[in-house]
């Protein structure tokens, strides 16, 4: 599985869940796919505890925007590249059968939500978390995130995972950086 217009390549991820295929999504040369985007907010910001069907920890930044936002520089181009992950993905034959769950998620009750997973290590989010104050920078604990400061993120495309028994995929969005200028 390869695309020689978005130039991306697909990794068999070393993974232990046997229902859940996954592969990294990286550039054909093995390089990461690094997106930028600029001045947005995290209202929900990091989220740890999610419940599914079991109690599992995830390491999140979901960002809102209202629907008054749509027309917003960072929510057009965010969704532009999400989309364009996305809709390639879902020509694979593989996958026509198969239900795509979107890290954009249209919710009533607040407008859209984008899904982004942090790094973790040992169940700590190791993603870095950088305040920039009077054009210094320094890294800070992720007990900082201020939800009412705009973040600049660099994020990529993880990994494409496809759940053979109930028949979903996804791909995985992680980000590398958050920066926030503090004044």
């Amino acid at each position: 599985m390869s695309d020689t217009e978005l130039n991306i390549s697909l990794i068999p991820y070393k993974n232990k869940n046997k229902n859940i295929e996954k592969y990294h999504v990286l550039r054909q040369n093995s390089s990461k796919i690094i997106y930028k985007i600029c001045n947005v907010f995290a209202p929900f910001g990091r989220q740890i505890d999610h419940q599914t069907k079991c109690i599992i920890n995830q390491h999140r930044l979901n960002i809102c925007f209202t629907r008054q936002e749509f027309n917003d520089k960072s929510y057009i181009e965010m969704k532009k590249i999400i989309d364009e992950l996305e809709s390639y993905f879902a020509d694979f034959d593989e996958l026509t059968d198969y239900k795509l769950i979107s890290n954009i998620i249209d919710r009533d009750s607040y407008g859209i939500v984008i899904r982004f997973h942090l790094k973790t290590n040992k169940n700590n989010t190791v993603t870095p978390l950088i305040h920039m104050k009077n054009l210094e920078s320094e890294q800070v604990e992720w007990i900082s995130f201020d939800k009412e400061v705009k973040i600049n993120i660099d994020f990529s495309p993880d990994s494409l995972w496809i759940n053979h028994i109930d028949k979903t995929y996804g791909i995985s969005l992680v980000i590398n950086k958050v920066f926030q200028f503090i004044v």
